[in-house]
């Protein structure tokens, strides 16, 4: 069942009722010996290579090789960051008191551009078309948008009901889709002016969505994964054989990677089902991308893991 959610005319936030940059008494992260194995909650990878991952007490760490990590030496924050992405040589950070952060120096430095902790929205994810226009999302309906880099913000309604907005997925020409809570989703095929709300066969939150064999698959609590395959079609529900809640996945060119609570890691394969592994350290693990080779990283407890373990491809 589709609900049809009508464009409200998106309103500019207010210079004064937020904070736009550092000023004197801003609290910058600790840099510690130990950041680097702190609570990771993601990681992406640039245009050049570089990994770059955000957690806990506003840590960001990177590395070159996804082997050494350093962490970075200026984060005007200590919020936990939830989200972080890259566009050309750019690099945002979101996260609790909803801080959006930016760097333009490769995730060694970072910029302050925007927090209102009053309004007690975590950003919850990120994403950047280019290096000028963006979108955050998160807890509570929170939807902003920017056409500067981040430097300022317009709202808008995604959700009238306020459900939290978990992960979007651009699908190009303009299509967005969110995985959201409490089994519903939303779709936008006007570049995110208009959303249409769409009901789940699932009733519970999904936390990730990507496309991949031609299918478009959610992904979240208990196991769950939901999978459509053509536009129109009807959702079907693969079975997993996991009841992990799952964080985040990447399209593989064998298929999908699905990564989540207690060190589970699922990798579907087409025709072949779905592969469940669990990784040795028994972690949470919120985010993960490709390292090369059929290896991967993956952001959770204790920093950034590898998988598979042996540097072999399962």
């Amino acid at each position: 069942m589709a609900i049809t959610v009508a464009f409200v005319p998106h309103l500019a936030v207010a210079q004064d009722d937020a904070e736009t940059g550092p000023t004197d008494d801003t609290v910058y992260a600790q840099v510690l010996p130990l950041a680097t194995k702190s609570l990771m909650l993601d990681i992406t990878r640039m245009a050049g290579g570089r990994f770059v991952a955000v957690g806990e007490r506003g840590h960001v760490i990177h590395s070159d090789d996804g082997e050494l990590w350093v962490q970075a030496t200026s984060v005007p924050s200590r919020a936990t960051l939830t989200s972080v992405t890259t566009a050309g040589d750019r690099l945002w950070a979101g996260g609790h008191d909803t801080d959006i952060l930016v760097s333009d120096d490769r995730g060694e430095t970072w910029t302050l551009l925007y927090r209102d902790i009053e309004r007690q929205q975590p950003v919850l994810d990120l994403h950047f078309f280019d290096a000028r226009r963006g979108m955050a999302i998160g807890a509570y309906g929170l939807a902003m948008f920017t056409d500067d880099g981040g430097e300022s913000w317009d709202e808008r309604v995604v959700s009238e009901d306020e459900w939290h907005l978990n992960a979007v997925l651009d699908r190009g020409d303009g299509q967005l889709f969110i995985a959201g809570e409490s089994g519903i989703s939303y779709a936008s095929d006007d570049s995110g002016l208009s959303w249409e709300a769409l009901e789940m066969p699932y009733p519970g939150s999904m936390f990730g969505a990507l496309e991949s064999g031609g299918c478009l698959w959610l992904f979240g609590l208990r196991g769950h994964l939901q999978r459509r395959c053509g536009e129109g079609s009807d959702w079907d529900e693969p079975e997993t054989d996991s009841m992990a809640t799952l964080l985040d996945g990447i399209a593989t060119d064998e298929g999908l990677l699905l990564v989540g609570n207690s060190g589970t890691v699922i990798l579907g394969r087409p025709g072949a089902g779905a592969q469940v592994f669990q990784h040795s350290s028994g972690v949470d693990f919120a985010g993960v991308v490709a390292l090369g080779d059929g290896r991967w990283l993956l952001a959770g407890e204790g920093g950034v893991h590898h998988f598979p373990e042996t540097g072999v491809s399962p």
